[in-house]
């Protein structure tokens, strides 16, 4: 049983990997804006250890710096940073035509309905709260990518 599992384990669905069209794997690009050290830490950790590819920004400056620096495949932005809320971050990013398209996951320790609501209007495709769960985390990271990722394919053959 357990080789089993460990075979199944190791699909590029399971890991979230992509091919691209030269059939070859690439790992995800994701950009994690996050002020908590602890949080940051283990968010990439998580993610490095599901073969994908982080890159952190401790400040929403920093991140839209570097958002609009790179190609990125998903940003996971906090919603409480320390120069301003994620709802803005993501205000930005959307209305950057090299931003617009990236999917942008929220974290936050918010339970309240106000604070949800203006992630989403902010353009938001998902929403996670803190304490963050390493299996959710991952599952719902793929889950965005691969929403991406046939979007993407669909758009492909429109043309």
């Amino acid at each position: 049983m357990y080789g089993i599992g460990r075979i199944a384990l190791r699909s590029n669905l399971f890991f979230g990997l992509f091919k691209s069209k030269k059939k070859k794997t690439v790992a995800p690009r994701i950009l994690l804006i996050e002020d908590n050290a602890p949080d940051r830490v283990f968010i990439e950790n998580v993610l490095r250890k599901a073969y994908f590819e982080v890159v952190t920004a401790e400040n929403g400056r920093d991140g839209v710096e570097l958002a609009m620096q790179n190609n990125w495949d998903l940003v996971i932005l906090d919603y409480f940073l320390p120069d301003a809320n994620g709802a803005e971050i993501c205000r930005m990013l959307r209305e950057n035509a090299g931003t617009k398209n990236i999917p942008v996951v929220f974290l936050t320790v918010a339970q309240d309905g106000y604070t949800l609501l203006e992630c989403y209007e902010a353009g938001a495709h998902l929403f996670l709260n803190k304490p963050i769960n390493a299996g959710e985390l991952i599952g719902q990271v793929r889950l965005v990518l691969k929403n991406k990722q046939e979007e993407l394919e669909n758009n492909d053959q429109s043309f």
